[in-house]
């Protein structure tokens, strides 16, 4: 039975969030695209060379990334994947603190093989008590 789209691209997020986590340049290099646009939560923008080249030198690394939600849309041979997340992010060995946010990623199917085109995250604000 040959898996569907939604589950490929299900399975290439958790590839890439495995990969994020242990710093693998090599899985990261396969599953973005080349002319990816990646936008972190703060509204820096950085091209896929720029953003394993951090990976590369351990500009930082996650104590937690957690995916709490995810909804994956199919058109054609692109995938939307919204959702939310939770991550502690350490910048140059000093952790920051928990940050939720959005985030919104498009991959496109090329050859068989979803890469990402293009990430945005959002931080989202916590509540006023």
């Amino acid at each position: 039975m040959s898996q569907s789209a939604e589950d490929a691209v299900a399975a290439v997020e958790q590839r890439r969030i495995e990969a994020l986590r242990t710093s693998d340049i090599n899985a990261l290099d396969e599953i973005i695209d080349a002319q990816c646009t990646h936008i972190e939560s703060n509204g820096t923008s950085r091209t896929k060379a720029a953003f394993l080249e951090e990976v590369a030198k351990r500009e930082f690394s996650f104590d937690l990334f957690e995916i709490e939600e995810n909804h994956i849309r199919i058109f054609g041979e692109t995938a939307v994947v919204a959702g939310t997340y939770r991550n502690i992010v350490r910048v140059r060995g000093t952790p920051n603190p928990v940050k939720h946010a959005h985030h919104l990623r498009v991959y496109v199917n090329c050859g068989g093989s979803w890469k990402l085109v293009a990430h945005q995250a959002t931080e989202i604000a916590p509540r006023s008590p």
